[in-house]
């Protein structure tokens, strides 16, 4: 097994976490792929495997002859150019830190919290904010407070911390505790709570497993890991093993289907940061890693034409409902398809298609996907909607 062992479930069971931790973390029973499986191929193979079936097929289709067409207008110097902002803008923190471990660690936590996408509106309407600013403000500012975020400090937050560093409300209304009478006036539940509770679940369950296991931080963890083995691949198994708040997977129709999201993002981001300076961190199977589905790739890959949903969730997103596990899990596991067909076809050897500076790979077409995502014409366009999960 090496250095690092395999936690089991068991190990740092999830008693006194918050009770939204435990309803989100759906992932956490899902079988898991074999030991020598690679989990790279196995998010590839999984969502091809689903999207291809009955069941699959009836939720989302991916639009392959529209592939070449797409490959064939795609701006290369507008691809370059999104992906080394995204690349240069998420891993170069305006913070001072004392160490490359200090900096690892903050970072590996920033992608272990790339959540709350379902909460985007109420985010927006109660602090300005959507769930990716909500996540870098909070991390940027429980560093600067001087916040333990080793194993001991992550088991040792408060909800309180959480609504304090993220800026997230607990508290919503007040109204009268009885009819008519305005004397004495109780507060409701914020409808952001639920997400703040998630934040906390996530860093404690993450600090209880590490201390358990014996490693003093996250990048501890990280670290020993590429030790063993210097691939992404590795990296993501040893992570979706220990910590089911990366375990990013469904069971539908009694067939895994891994995403793995989190996961990756934490080694493509780590392999961007520190690849270029220390052999350990320079992942030589980068390009196998897939999309990093979440809330908005999947509906720009749908408004590229690229995948198109039923009438049910395609009404769904469009009125802003939110979506089922198995919908979204759908929706996701088609942009993953699409996106190797894509990446097939540009690199192709009858392709015509001629790359710049930035290989075309699922990693750097989620980066390009997502910030285009941004863009005020796309800015508009429905996300996918889902509260009840720590995945994205």
């Amino acid at each position: 097994m090496g250095l690092i062992s395999e936690l089991s479930s068991s190990t740092g069971a999830s008693a006194g976490l918050p009770a939204a931790w435990e309803r989100a973390c759906t992932g956490e029973c899902v079988p898991l792929p074999p030991p020598s499986a690679n989990y790279l191929a196995a998010v590839r193979d999984s969502t091809s495997r689903f999207i291809s079936s009955s069941e699959g097929q009836a939720l989302v289709k991916v639009n392959a002859s529209n592939v070449q067409r797409y490959v064939d207008g795609l701006d290369v110097s507008k691809f370059d150019k999104y992906v080394t902002h995204v690349s240069s803008w998420s891993r170069s923190l305006p913070l001072v830190f004392d160490s490359r471990a200090q900096n690892l660690n903050l970072i590996a936590i920033l992608d272990l919290l790339q959540i709350g996408s379902g909460f985007r509106q109420e985010l927006h309407e109660a602090v300005n904010r959507g769930a990716s600013d909500t996540i870098n403000f909070g991390c940027m500012s429980m560093h600067i407070s001087q916040t333990p975020l080793d194993a001991r400090g992550l088991q040792a937050l408060t909800l309180g911390d959480i609504s304090r560093n993220f800026g997230i409300p607990l508290l919503g209304k007040e109204r009268p505790m009885s009819e008519g009478n305005t004397a004495v006036m109780i507060s409701e539940a914020s409808a952001l709570r639920p997400l703040a509770e998630i934040i906390l679940g996530v860093l404690q369950d993450t600090g209880r497993r590490l201390e358990q296991s014996g490693f003093a931080s996250f990048a501890d963890f990280i670290t020993k890991a590429c030790a063993e083995k210097p691939t992404a691949a590795h990296l993501v198994q040893k992570l979706v093993t220990a910590f089911p708040s990366l375990r990013d997977a469904a069971d539908i129709g009694g067939q895994p289907v891994y995403l793995f999201k989190k996961a990756q993002l934490i080694a493509f981001d780590i392999c961007q940061k520190f690849g270029k300076e220390d052999a350990m961190f320079a992942f030589s199977d980068i390009g196998d890693m897939t999309l990093f589905a979440d809330n908005v790739v999947p509906a720009v890959v749908q408004h590229h034409g690229l995948i198109d949903p039923c009438s049910s969730i395609r009404a769904k997103i469009t009125s802003g409902k939110e979506l089922t596990l198995q919908e979204t899990t759908a929706m996701r596991a088609a942009s993953i398809v699409a996106a190797q067909l894509v990446v097939d076809c540009a690199n192709g050897p009858t392709s015509e298609f001629k790359a710049g500076t930035t290989p075309v790979n699922q990693a750097t077409l989620d980066n390009f996907w997502w910030y285009e995502g941004k863009e005020p014409e796309l800015r508009t366009i429905p996300r996918l909607v889902c509260k009840n999960t720590l995945y994205f």
